[in-house]
């Protein structure tokens, strides 16, 4: 018998979802709510989704479909509601970033989840991009001798003119509903990747933020110091306001390593004699899919966990440590 799918969020991220879930042969997709009805039932006809709700009525898309699982793909200021919801009717959950935008949410969740059988992922699927286990075999190996720093730099052209339907609401330059700025959208995303390749972070030292690109209230480009329990320290630059780029640099006491992660042949690295290391001789050599099959991969991994009750990351302690990174950083900018 497949798993029943329903969809929370009909926009862009949704649709990334749903295109994942139809790949996947031991699920259907049986219901999809978003903000407007014109939305719903657009992407209910691409998908060929049979039961269609919008505004409100998701409680009661989750209360009457008897649904295995949704992916919760809405406005930030939604996540934590929707998510509640959803563990409350027994529901496994797959929730985008950031899996709640405050500490009270976060805690209810993690109250719920305590006392049920659930699944939950945080939808994080750089970790599930082909090349990011080779990076962690390379730390792991210590290829670059003692790791020292790391930085992971992650840049776009920002929601003002490319995130067409988020425009119309305008949730997501509304710290309110939004949480924050570039931080909270980007930010989360360098965090976790990094604690699955360096280990869990400590304490955030130092914050710098800027509003550069347009006149919005919250940072559209910051920068992040803070260290690791290793004692490695780390840095994350992320921005609203460049070129497309994502960029993790690895300084270790053997050489340095900078990993592109938008090429298809993403490693340079010095000294040259880094490269009689089989590890990376090998990681140089093979050439990496740079695609969106990272969501799809996470999906299946994501069904495969609810058929065997098995949880597995990104889970909601994942989901949580991003968040609780961000808000780490926005109250120190503040105090």
């Amino acid at each position: 018998m497949k798993l029943k799918i329903g969809l929370l969020g009909a926009g862009r991220f949704g649709q990334f979802h749903l295109s994942g879930y139809v790949k996947n042969k031991n699920c259907e997709i049986v219901s999809v709510a978003s903000r407007t009805e014109e939305s719903a039932k657009r992407v209910a006809s691409k998908f060929n989704i049979p039961n269609v709700y919008w505004g409100d009525s998701w409680k009661a898309m989750l209360e009457e479909q008897d649904l295995d699982a949704v992916s919760i793909c809405s406005p930030n200021y939604l996540h934590g509601s929707m998510t509640i919801a959803a563990l409350e009717n027994d529901c496994n959950v797959l929730c985008e970033k950031p899996i709640a935008i405050s500490l009270e949410e976060l805690g209810k969740i993690e109250r719920i989840l305590n006392k049920k059988d659930l699944i939950y992922f945080s939808s994080f699927q750089k970790r599930y991009l082909e090349i990011s286990p080779i990076i962690k075999k390379i730390i792991q190996n210590k290829v670059l001798g003692e790791l020292h720093l790391t930085r992971y730099f992650f840049g776009h052209y920002g929601p003002y003119t490319s995130y067409s339907a988020m425009s119309k609401q305008k949730w997501f330059i509304d710290s309110k509903m939004a949480g924050g700025g570039v931080l909270i959208d980007l930010g989360v995303h360098c965090i976790d990747l990094l604690r699955y390749l360096v280990g869990e972070f400590t304490e955030i030292e130092g914050f710098s933020l800027e509003s550069v690109c347009k006149g919005i209230i919250d940072e559209d480009i910051c920068n992040v110091l803070f260290r690791f329990e290793n004692n490695v320290l780390g840095n994350i630059s992320v921005s609203w306001c460049s070129e497309p780029m994502e960029i993790i640099e690895l300084f270790g006491s053997k050489g340095t390593l900078t990993i592109d992660l938008q090429s298809n042949k993403p490693f340079n690295y010095k000294p040259s004699r880094l490269k009689r290391n089989p590890i990376l001789k090998q990681a140089v050599t093979d050439t990496y899919n740079t695609t969106s099959i990272a969501q799809h991969e996470l999906i299946n991994h994501f069904i495969d966990c609810i058929i065997n009750k098995k949880q597995d990351a990104p889970n909601f302690n994942d989901g949580k440590r991003a968040v609780e990174f961000v808000l780490k950083a926005y109250n120190l900018k503040k105090n």
